[in-house]
């Protein structure tokens, strides 16, 4: 089983909505607590995904960007 990694509010909420199945884990900063971040994480507990919190240094070694937005998620390919 091959595995990848997505980050971003776009492409992970993109793979929730089209293969949720897919999704092993989201990692998301529990500092940020905005409007965006609360429907995100909400949509992803619907969707059963796996929430773990993170800082922005381990979101930043698991994608190899700080262009994250907080959010990167391990899926299967």
């Amino acid at each position: 089983m091959s595995k990848q990694v997505l980050f971003g509010f776009h492409a992970v909420t993109v793979r929730l909505k089209t293969a949720p199945k897919s999704v092993i884990e989201i990692h998301v900063d529990p500092s940020r607590r905005d409007q965006r971040m609360r429907q995100f994480v909400e949509r992803a507990r619907e969707a059963g995904a796996k929430l773990v919190d993170s800082d922005d240094e381990r979101l930043g070694k698991l994608c190899g960007t700080s262009r994250h937005q907080g959010v990167v998620a391990r899926v299967e390919a």
